[in-house]
């Protein structure tokens, strides 16, 4: 949380002196400036975090056999949701579209995306106003190349972890298995 480079002899270090070198993790080694920076700037990722709605909890793609890719997801609260992707070699979101929750489409596949497309390239038109789970197809997008997720988005703009279509990619509470008789 507070440095990318470590100094080993003053972190993670019992308190010692050893051929002369000072080891340990002491109040004249700290930087506190740079630790009031790193704090803000902790404090404003947190609250952004705590701002913006859960992510879904049920991310789903398809698309074997087919040069389209269908994202079916289970909206939580949020104003609209962020699809992105990305493709498999690439460790960073590189395309995103953003569709309003009034505009979500309702398990019916997309097949012409220029029909519902508005004036603002990257954003939906549909009339929707079920609390259904959606379902968008990406004509041209084949799953077997791209990694994809789907963000909440709050009204004023705060935005979920992406909850990501691979296993293991949705954000839930851990919760233990029951003990072993």
């Amino acid at each position: 949380f507070s440095v990318a480079v470590e100094d080993y002899d003053h972190q993670h270090q019992d308190l010692r002196v050893e051929k002369g070198t000072k080891f340990g993790d002491t109040v004249d080694e700290m930087d506190f400036p740079y630790l009031a920076k790193v704090t803000r700037l902790n404090v404003a990722a947190l609250a952004a975090l705590a701002s913006a709605p859960p992510p879904s909890d049920y991310v789903q793609v398809e698309g074997a056999v087919s040069t389209a890719t269908t994202l079916t997801w289970a909206p939580q609260e949020g104003d609209s949701f962020s699809i992105r992707w990305r493709r498999t070699d690439a460790n960073q979101w590189q395309e995103s579209l953003m569709v309003r929750r009034e505009n979500c489409p309702k398990l019916q596949p997309v097949t012409d995306p220029a029909a519902y497309v508005s004036d603002n390239k990257n954003e939906l038109i549909l009339h929707v106003t079920s609390q259904h789970p959606c379902k968008i197809a990406l004509p041209g997008i084949r799953v077997d190349d791209w990694v994809f997720g789907v963000s909440s988005v709050s009204k004023d703009g705060y935005e979920s972890p992406v909850a990501s279509a691979v296993p293991g990619g949705a954000f839930k509470p851990y919760v233990a298995p029951p003990p072993k008789p």
